[in-house]
């Protein structure tokens, strides 16, 4: 097991560790599990020790609906300022948990068990939690750590090879803004990765949270280099939330664009670009996506990283390397038009 500490968080992550070990972690409080259907169904006698709450699945769930009716079971259950809250799921589980934790009764301890790749290297880590309204991606939420997280790479095995992928797509991410080595890495060993190799992936898990918590170390309130985190995420939520691609696939294509607004506008060299576009291809990502410039540009308008008539943009100048460009709106809208009048291919 390899533990990472936010100090200014005062949070743990725990890559390696045993789910089964989870008691060791836990304070002596009553602690009350939030799953969804699916992680019930495969961990079912585990999840049984515990009082627990099960909720639906999909990101059709991640709303004020599902913390309405987790409230309402807190209470039933008898839950008080002194129960402590295990998520156990991905991403979602994991938004949905800290944030119940974060607003009732004015705050309760939560920690998570992580399990999907996505969730372990990003979702989980960082202390962001929230719901989605309507079609706005995490626009009601708040910024409030987990006393640990644990990420074990035996929990990835049951996960579906779709969301896999997607799960690599916010691994590849973190190559791309900061870390030229971990893109060499995930190149060098792509069929090992994508078939869950045991101590590959650990190693993967722990470089990419290294990386994320060093981010947020330094600004856990996303004021300045936090938000290079965002990297194929601005239009990349728009077009999750207008199509069938999951979290990690629309990323991908956010990155594909954000690559070529790169090469214009911050002088990414296209070689790099090839690569970006390649490596993406290697894990069995997608380049390309069907949402219309006009949609995207509707989402835009509302996003929650604008500022007036601009938006923080981040772009690349290489691999391992971002900046964060301040963009008018009106002109990203004109550019995300030619961004999307033609089609994407790896080189």
């Amino acid at each position: 097991m390899k533990t990472i500490h936010i100090k200014k968080q005062n949070s743990s992550i725990f890559v390696g560790e045993s789910y089964l070990n989870v008691k060791n972690h836990l304070p002596e409080k009553k602690c009350i599990l939030i799953c969804d259907e699916n992680i019930y169904q495969h961990y079912s006698e585990f999840i049984n020790q515990f009082d627990y709450i099960i909720m639906g699945c999909g990101e059709g769930n991640k709303n004020w609906q599902t913390i309405e009716k987790i409230i309402d079971q807190l209470l039933e259950k008898g839950a008080d300022r002194n129960t402590f809250l295990l998520g156990m799921g991905g991403g979602l589980v994991s938004d949905v948990t800290g944030f119940v934790a974060s607003i009732f009764m004015r705050g309760l301890e939560f920690g998570f068990i992580s399990t999907s790749l996505l969730s372990q290297v990003d979702a989980s880590v960082g202390g962001k939690n929230g719901v989605n309204f309507g079609k706005l991606k995490n626009m009601i939420g708040i910024f409030n750590p987990p006393k640990f997280v644990i990420c074990d790479p035996v929990l990835l095995q049951t996960l579906p090879k779709r969301e896999v992928r997607s799960g690599f797509g916010e691994v590849i991410k973190h190559a791309f803004i900061k870390d030229e080595q971990l893109y060499h890495f995930l190149k060098e060993n792509k069929d090992a990765l994508l078939n869950l190799d045991s101590e590959l992936m650990e190693d993967l898990v722990f470089r990419a949270v290294s990386i994320k918590t060093e981010v947020v170390e330094g600004d856990p309130f996303e004021k300045g280099e936090r938000k290079k985190l965002n990297f194929g995420h601005t239009i990349g939520h728009a077009i999750e939330n207008n199509s069938d691609l999951t979290h990690g696939e629309a990323i991908s294509v956010g990155m594909i664009l954000a690559a070529e607004l790169s090469v214009e506008m911050c002088n990414l060299n296209s070689a790099d670009s090839e690569k970006i576009s390649s490596l993406l291809t290697d894990f069995e990502l997608p380049l390309n996506h069907n949402v219309s410039a006009e949609t995207i540009n509707q989402y835009l308008i509302k996003d929650k990283k604008k500022n007036r008539s601009t938006i923080d943009f981040i772009l690349l100048k290489k691999i391992g390397e971002a900046s964060i460009v301040t963009i008018p709106i009106d002109e990203l809208k004109t550019k995300v038009i030619g961004l999307c009048a033609k089609p994407k291919t790896a080189q």
